[in-house]
Order: structure tokens, then C-alpha cells, then sequence
């Protein structure tokens, strides 16, 4: 395929003109007609309309066949190019199946493993020096009458929006596809709900599906995450993330910068070694790598690493002989009332 003009000009707002791999990624996804059409965003409907000289209707047609496609995204000055890669990655791969290109998951891994895009994101984050991301606790860890923040409770984040939830599929394992862990367990609130039904990328989900949704993602070893604040009104996802596929926890994994970017939960386990039976069970359960086999009094029990636990509670879950026990470690305000930085991560 040949580049065209205004693709590239997108690649060049993307920051990467002169990247093999997403001149690739672009003209497998859209037109150079396309191209130029975005390239009059963000603009009012009308104004764009007369610009082309387009009826009204072609141009929201336009617009939201392209939003379909993770092309167009929403802002506070309307629709626009996502400049942000990873803006783009997410919204192209969380799509509706029908609307992502056949491929295009292999074109996103030659930028991430080929560019080494994974360092550039990776090195980036914990460039900022802010915590932006917090696992939460799978609430069937916590032993009975444990006292979870709104912020910090699954349950109490959906039921406060009750009113206007999606479902979607995770972008990430939906382009990496290293793993079997589910898809469709990518919860979201608010605004990121509204555009997820609008461009289809979503289904409504009430809150007792969504419910349900969470307990699948905790039940099969996902780390659930949210945004790093304690007021619950500003959290607008719940993310359910392997190490894997997560193109925020495979980069800082590899830079061994985990801790730079992502918060612990105000929670630790603990692993008794005398119910211990050395099933091994919860080694591969941990997303953090925190447990491993060590002897103890001759018998090999599994040990956990305090400073690589996120404290999510996925392993107490598996852990059948009740070895593992969450404690809360962390005090209330631990947790921050706000993030400041830039607006490509703050969620």
C-alpha cells in the first residue's frame, strides 16, 4: 500500500510520521478520503457540512460511522483525531468486532514489539511520577466485617452508576491475544458509557450484570484496577488487567517500574504457612509475580514478596486450604482526593 497525504499527516499528529508501522496501521483502517474528512475536527457538524459541501446528515452519518471504527473520538471541543496512540489503540480494538479490520491486532504488535512502542509507553508513564492507576480488592477475599471505602468496593462503584453502564471487550487482549483470560469484562461509567452504547463499542449493562461481569474477571485470575482517587464520582472504569496483554502492565513490567505508575490496594496478603499445603495453586494466579514456592521445615510453601503485592486478592480466592488472608495494611487516606498530569493517562 502506498501512503497518502492526509494518512500521514494523521500519523504526524500521532506523533509518529515517519513510522513504518503506523502508516500501516492507518492504511488498513481508513481511506485517505477518510483521512481528509477527520482532518476537519474538531469543527461543529455544520460548519464541516458546508466546508465539503455535505448535507448535515452525511456529516453525522460520517461522524459516527467513523466513531464506530475508533477513528473519531468525543472531547470538550467535539469530535476529533485520537492523537494519543494509545488513545487510538484502545478505541480501534475495543470496537465491535464487525468494525475492527481483519489484522489490524498484528499491525498494532509490529508498532509495540517492533518500535519497541511498549518502552516508549512504559518510560513515559513513569516519567510523571504519580501513581495513576490503584488495583482494588476482590471483596470475597476480605475475611467478614472488613470495611471497604466506596472507592475502593467493586460493588459500591457500580451500584453509585446504576444508571448508565457498558460492557465491552478489553482492547488489550483483544490485540495481544497472548492469553485465554475473558474479554468482555471492560466495565465503564459515565461518559465513557454514553460514547461506548452511541458507537456501539459497549452494551447497557444493569448493575447486577455488571456485577456479575466483575466476579468473572476477579474469578479468573484479572487484577481489577481503577483510576487512583478516592472520590467515587470520578471514577469512570474498572479495569480487569493480565500482565500480559495490558499495554500499561506489560511495559512496566519490563522496565520493572510497576510501582512508579500503579497503586497497591490498601490491602496485603498474608500466607499462613502451617495451612500451607503447597498446591501451588496461587503462584500462577499472581498477575505481579509476588508468590513463589520456597522450603520451609523441609516442605515447599508458598511465600509471598511484600513489595510486588497489589494487594487484589486473587489469590485468597484460589487458595482452597484458606492459607491466605488479606489485611489491611493502609490507611483511608492512602488513597489521594485527586490526580494532577497529563490528560493521555489520567482516566
Amino acid at each position: 500500500m502506498s501512503t497518502n497525504n492526509n494518512i500521514r499527516k494523521l500519523a504526524e499528529m500521532n506523533g509518529k510520521g515517519e513510522s513504518k508501522a503506523m502508516l500501516n496501521i492507518l492504511e488498513h483502517s481508513l481511506t485517505d478520503d477518510e483521512a481528509g474528512f477527520i482532518l476537519n475536527f474538531p469543527a461543529p457538524a455544520e460548519e464541516v457540512a458546508a466546508r465539503l459541501g455535505m448535507s448535515q446528515q452525511e456529516v453525522e452519518d460520517k461522524i459516527l460511522d467513523l466513531a464506530r471504527r475508533g477513528l473519531l473520538v468525543r472531547s470538550r471541543k467535539g469530535y476529533r483525531y485520537p492523537r494519543d496512540p494509545g488513545t487510538l489503540h484502545d478505541n480501534i480494538l475495543s470496537s465491535a468486532p464487525q468494525y475492527i479490520p481483519e489484522g489490524i491486532d498484528k499491525l498494532w504488535m509490529k508498532l509495540y514489539e517492533g518500535e519497541q512502542w511498549w518502552r516508549e509507553i512504559g518510560e513515559t508513564l513513569a516519567s510523571y511520577g504519580l501513581l495513576v492507576m490503584r488495583a482494588i480488592p476482590a471483596e470475597k477475599s476480605l475475611g467478614p466485617g472488613t470495611e471497604l471505602m466506596p472507592c475502593e468496593s467493586m460493588t459500591k462503584i457500580i451500584e453509585e452508576n446504576h444508571d448508565l453502564i457498558s460492557v465491552r471487550n478489553c482492547c488489550c487482549r483483544v490485540g495481544a491475544k497472548k492469553c485465554h483470560y475473558p474479554l468482555d469484562v471492560c466495565i465503564q461509567f459515565k461518559g465513557r458509557a454514553e460514547y461506548d452504547i452511541y458507537r456501539g463499542s459497549g452494551r447497557k449493562a444493569s448493575a447486577d450484570e455488571a456485577v456479575s461481569v466483575a466476579l468473572k474477571g476477579v474469578g479468573s485470575g484479572l487484577v481489577p484496577t481503577v483510576t487512583n482517587v478516592s472520590v467515587i464520582d470520578n471514577l469512570e472504569f474498572i479495569c480487569f488487567c493480565c500482565g500480559c496483554c495490558c499495554v500499561v502492565l506489560d511495559p512496566l513490567f519490563r522496565l520493572q517500574k510497576v510501582f512508579d505508575v500503579i497503586a497497591p490496594s490498601r490491602f496485603e496478603a498474608k500466607i499462613n504457612p502451617e495451612k500451607c499445603n503447597g498446591c501451588r495453586h496461587c503462584v500462577p494466579r499472581c498477575q505481579f509475580g509476588a508468590i513463589e514456592m520456597k522450603p520451609i521445615a523441609g516442605e515447599m510453601k508458598a511465600v509471598i514478596d511484600p513489595d510486588k503485592c497489589v494487594g487484589c486478592g486473587v489469590c485468597e480466592i484460589s487458595c482452597v486450604p484458606g492459607a491466605i488472608t488479606m489485611e489491611e495494611i493502609r490507611p483511608p487516606e492512602f488513597i489521594p482526593e485527586t490526580i494532577t498530569g497529563p490528560s493521555a493517562i489520567i482516566h
